[in-house]
């Protein structure tokens, strides 16, 4: 089973989003398909969380008793498709997930001719811009699991700017996202993956190793360094390490963002089952409708959500670091105020 079926990862889900209530693991009916869940006070099913890129069918050996049927999920494995098949309007409803399939390789050589092969000119730049790193800041340094200090602090502050600068919701401005992130580093299953330069940090991943997978779930880089290419320096790195250590595969999470589609073998598709909610399918209607009949409003109505995502963002911020500033300076008015 896939790690987010698993008892590491639901736990840390129901301690950090569902403290105090009554959790538990259970295997859930969702039309002909078993999954393995969080259930939260008896009643409802997590089908959603942080950090939870998709759901996989549990295969009949996996399956104990099950507990109940619920009636959708988001984001389930349905099929894999080669990259250049992919495209969002032909699988339109899906969503990507590219990986690397080491079995296709007999070396990682191989690997490397077949990303060569796929693009020249990229290859060569990345060759260039390595260099020039090295010869501007020093000799490169890459860490499987780096435990210093600096790395999560680091990846929050780059993440949060690239996330409002994309005009997308800042799941950094929660701060259940760094307790979440601690604790599954507490519990060892959290990978710091780092490049440094002379020991300055310049790129960072954030993710684990689960039955043969190394998958990425958070990667930022120095956006002051954004010339030299250093999260593509990085990804090279680990997939010489996830090589070597005899990995299946490389998971690059949900997401088809064209730096992982240089890389892919393949993509997993990744699509709804069940029926969803009523609002939400009036909602996808809605989008629908707005996008096919009047395509100028559906683009000022998409970046009229970047803008609200964005400055929800900061809001978030904002509101959390008012919270934490009332706590230590007036205590005891926060206590009522909270009441």
């Amino acid at each position: 089973m896939n790690f987010y079926a698993t008892r590491d990862y639901l736990d840390v889900i129901a301690e950090v989003y569902f403290k105090g209530r009554h959790a538990s693991i259970e295997d859930v009916r969702i039309g002909s398909d078993v999954f393995r869940l969080l259930v939260v006070d008896g009643k409802h099913v997590v089908t959603s969380a942080q950090f939870l890129d998709y759901h996989e069918p549990l295969d009949t050996s996996e399956i104990g008793t099950i507990t109940r049927e619920t009636n959708y999920a988001d984001f389930v494995a349905r099929d894999i498709i080669a990259p250049d098949q992919w495209d969002q309007y032909r699988f339109k409803g899906f969503e990507a997930a590219p990986f690397i399939d080491w079995s296709m390789f007999p070396s990682y050589d191989d690997y490397a001719t077949y990303l060569h092969g796929r693009n020249k000119r990229f290859a060569r730049t990345h060759a260039n811009r390595k260099r020039k790193l090295v010869d501007a800041f020093g000799e490169l340094s890459f860490k499987m699991d780096d435990d210093q200090d600096d790395v999560l602090d680091l990846v929050r502050l780059w993440k949060k700017r690239q996330l409002r600068n994309s005009g997308e919701i800042d799941y950094y401005a929660d701060p259940k996202t760094m307790e979440y992130l601690d604790l599954l580093r507490r519990r060892g299953r959290l990978l710091s993956t780092t490049l440094r330069a002379a020991g300055r940090l310049v790129s960072a991943s954030l993710g684990f190793v689960h039955d043969g997978i190394w998958v990425c779930w958070v990667f930022a880089f120095d956006p002051k360094l954004a010339n030299y290419s250093c999260g593509h320096h990085l990804l090279h790195e680990m997939f010489k390490e996830s090589y070597r250590l005899g990995h299946r595969q490389f998971d690059f999470s949900i997401g088809g963002e064209d730096y992982k589609m240089i890389y892919a073998t393949h993509i997993r598709l990744l699509g709804t089952i069940g029926q969803p909610p009523l609002p939400r399918r009036v909602g996808a209607w809605a989008k629908r409708e707005l996008r096919e009949r009047t395509p100028s409003m559906f683009q000022v109505v998409k970046h009229l959500k970047k803008v609200a995502n964005r400055n929800k963002s900061i809001y978030q911020s904002w509101l959390h670091g008012t919270e934490e500033r009332g706590r230590t300076v007036l205590p005891a008015a926060w206590s009522r105020f909270a009441q």
